[in-house]
């Protein structure tokens, strides 16, 4: 057995995570409320509202927590507030901080509240789901929804992503962290078997990309064991035809964009700075619409004209981050567009002709 030598930040992933598979998580874990919610309306992340609520002793705590709002199907209320934490260390007084949290948000944004904590310690006895006091004549019992994560049946969550929920395949990454923080070499299996699985069930590339940025987060691996798993990855992709980006491509994308950026300002300086800069942004163009093409197919010809207008290489490149996230070429698309509106209106306050520096 061989310890690991880096190790993960159990903490930080989960914000990520319930953001981003925040629908699939309450699918997931409490159906019922799932089966309530309007989910062709988009849930709104209350940041500003939460930052609000959260004490100022706490800035510094150790855990992750959203507020969302979601709007209902039908009946009353229309909407309300889903407050999730996750922890990963004991808390003597979890049940009275939830019932704060709680509390908090009702006097701020006076809407009903349901309450979701997430235990990710090790301690499978210590799951708090009620805060509870009462005196003469007074009662406050406030009971909350606790998913211990020790304790969550594998096999089901198997079967849940096996029916492609991500959700249950990330907290699958989560449980074998745990069960892998001192030996590398079982946690570089499960990280193995979780991406082949993910692979062969056939998720859509977008929800790929996002479970394998978090799957690296979680069972993180030393960086020789990083490379293995990255050139799994590409086997499996061209055993399995998907398009996703890994992190072996994007870093090879990177790399060949800081050598186009050089090679043509090294090629240009000799006729001046201002056609070196041309330069370089004529090999980032050229470099994203092969890329494009690659992923896409040849229907990403179209853009040409489009990419033709933009001359200013820092848009390029966040073009390139948008295409890797990218789940389709009309998505892509349509981030070359905003590109373009963004530096017509900039062009326009600053009184010159747009396109101009696009």
């Amino acid at each position: 057995m061989r310890e690991a030598s880096v190790r993960a930040d159990y903490d930080s992933p989960w914000k990520e995570f319930l953001t981003i598979f925040f629908r699939e998580f309450i699918e997931l874990v409490l159906p019922e409320l799932y089966a309530m919610v309007d989910w062709s309306q988009p849930p709104e992340f209350l940041d500003n509202e939460l930052r609000r609520i959260t004490p100022r002793s706490e800035t510094g705590r150790l855990y992750t927590d959203r507020l969302v709002k979601v709007r209902l199907k039908s009946g009353a209320p229309q909407a309300i507030l889903v407050h999730l934490e996750a922890q990963s260390q004991f808390v003597s007084d979890m049940e009275q901080r939830v019932f704060t949290y709680h509390a908090r948000a009702w006097i701020e944004v006076r809407l009903p509240i349901v309450n979701i904590v997430i235990y990710a310690d090790k301690n499978p006895n210590w799951s708090p789901n009620r805060y509870l006091y009462e005196l003469p004549g007074t009662r406050l019992d406030l009971q909350f929804h606790a998913v211990k994560l020790l304790n969550l049946d594998e096999s089901r969550l198997l079967e849940s992503a096996r029916q492609r929920n991500p959700a249950a395949l990330i907290l699958l990454a989560f449980r074998k962290a745990m069960e892998t923080e001192n030996d590398v070499e079982l946690r570089f299996e499960a990280r193995r078997q979780l991406t082949q699985l993910m692979i062969e069930l056939g998720y859509h590339e977008d929800e790929q990309a996002h479970i394998q940025r978090l799957m690296e987060w979680v069972l993180m691996l030393p960086e020789v064991l990083e490379q293995q798993v990255q050139e799994l990855i590409e086997e499996y992709k061209r055993e399995q035809g998907t398009t996703f980006v890994s992190r072996l491509e994007r870093r090879a994308i990177e790399q060949g964009l800081q050598q186009g950026l050089q090679q043509g300002l090294q090629e240009g300086f000799q006729q001046g700075l201002e056609q070196g800069l041309l330069r370089a942004t004529d090999q980032v163009r050229d470099a994203l619409l092969q890329f494009v093409v690659r992923r896409f197919g040849s229907e990403a010809e179209t853009l040409r004209a489009d990419l033709a207008q933009i001359r200013n290489s820092a848009t390029l490149l966040q073009l390139f981050s948008a295409v890797m996230e990218a789940s389709s070429l009309d998505e892509f698309r349509a981030q070359v567009q905003a590109a373009l509106t963004q530096r017509a209106e900039d062009d326009i306050a600053n009184g010159q002709t747009p396109n101009s520096s696009a």
